[in-house]
């Protein structure tokens, strides 16, 4: 077994990780979203008004189909944005058609027309849960293209072009192209590590590095625009880092590459008087930042400089890093993925800190005569979850 609390960087690597799998929405939560959009579906294949003789889809995109999904933080429902893909040419239809055929279809469900809102080019359901589901309604560009999609313009007067598969698979293949992820080289050896008789989720090791990276860059966004205007939205973050994604190996050298990388490409930008622009990968014509005013600019730039400046101090050492750990990522999510690396790997380390904070956090610690933390003798010290002194 590897001694992880020797080795700072696969230490702060695995904690990376764990970090991120606890910002992500759990597999339940997935699959009821799943399932709610499978529901949806089905009930428009059932409507006898427009939907019956069509071909349709309903499936997720953003986020959760490219595997980035980041809770929301204040108890914020979490948006599931999805597509309903008419596999029918545009021109059959007019925007307005579809979309008020899309309200008139869930209006006959009972429970779908008292959860139902009605947005500019899309309908939200708003379920009880914690999260809410955008329906985009698409239709084919022409007769054979089953992936590009024709998408309300948001005065519905006319349609604009669309791709969220191309862009899903776009993201995934740089994502996938790394090499030898750090985690998956050291896996095998790590997943041998067990929190009593509960085997550590394999996903943990698996997801790459860029999805990773994606995940963390979004949770600082979320906390660094709790109290500002002009937050960066998902899709630009998501955009800039695979573009500037070189396959590094490790999640935190993706991280302060792709930091680097961005700071400078804009400064650049800035120095040759151009416009920093984020193209859509799949469809040039489309400009993420169009709208974008000088106040956009200037809260992307103190944005991305405040997460370099912050990520630069997690380099060295948890002494060196921990304000700064719990400042990127919240202290609640910090401490408790520590915790859990603690109580997993302690069993087999020789550090007397790790050891002890392992069997304090799993309730398993006795302090002898001596003061000496141990699991034989003593007596019984009650579990906490709050350590990140030394590490």
């Amino acid at each position: 077994m590897i001694d992880i609390f020797k080795d700072y960087v696969l230490q702060r690597e695995e904690l990376l990780a764990r970090i991120a799998q606890e910002l992500q929405l759990d597999k339940t939560r997935l699959e009821r979203m799943e399932t709610a959009f499978n529901a949806v579906a089905e009930v428009l294949k059932k409507d006898d008004d427009f939907f019956n003789d069509l071909e349709i889809e309903v499936y997720a995109q953003g986020s959760k189909r490219i595997g980035t999904t980041v809770k929301p933080i204040n108890q914020e429902d979490f948006d599931l944005d999805t597509v309903l893909h008419i596999y029918d040419v545009f021109y059959n239809h007019s925007p307005e058609k579809v979309y008020n055929a899309l309200v008139k279809a869930l209006e006959k469900d009972s429970y779908y027309k008292t959860i139902m809102e009605k947005k500019k080019r899309c309908v939200r359901l708003n379920y009880k849960s914690d999260f809410h589901m955008d329906i985009l309604p698409a239709c084919m560009p022409n007769g054979f293209d089953k992936e590009n999609i024709k998408i309300p313009e948001k005065a519905m007067k006319d349609w604009s072009l669309g791709n969220p598969k191309g862009f899903a698979n776009w993201f995934l293949n740089i994502a996938n192209s790394v090499e030898m992820p750090m985690l998956r080289k050291y896996s095998t050896v790590l997943l041998e590590a067990k929190v009593e008789t509960e085997p550590l989720p394999e996903e943990l090791y698996l997801k790459t590095p860029l999805q990773r990276a994606v995940q963390l860059f979004k949770r600082y966004r979320d906390i660094y625009f709790q109290d500002k205007d002009y937050p960066v939205s998902s899709v630009v973050i998501t955009t800039l880092a695979a573009t500037l994604y070189q396959g590094e190996s490790s999640i935190f050298e993706t991280i302060d590459n792709l930091a680097r990388k961005i700071k400078n490409n804009y400064l650049e930008s800035v120095n040759n008087r151009e416009r920093f622009k984020i193209l859509n990968p799949v469809n040039s014509a489309e400009d993420f930042t169009d709208s974008w005013t000088n106040k956009h600019y200037d809260s992307f730039y103190n944005f991305i400089t405040d997460f370099y400046k912050k990520w630069q101090n997690l380099k060295t050492s948890f002494e060196t890093g921990k304000e700064d750990y719990i400042k990127l990522f919240g202290e609640g999510v910090y401490k408790q993925s520590l915790n859990e690396q603690f109580k997993t790997f302690s069993k087999s380390t020789s550090d007397g800190f790790a050891k002890a904070s392992g069997l304090i956090v799993s309730g398993n610690a006795l302090t002898n005569s001596l003061g000496n933390i141990n699991q034989n003798q003593g007596i019984k010290n009650e579990p906490h979850r709050n350590f990140g002194g030394k590490y």
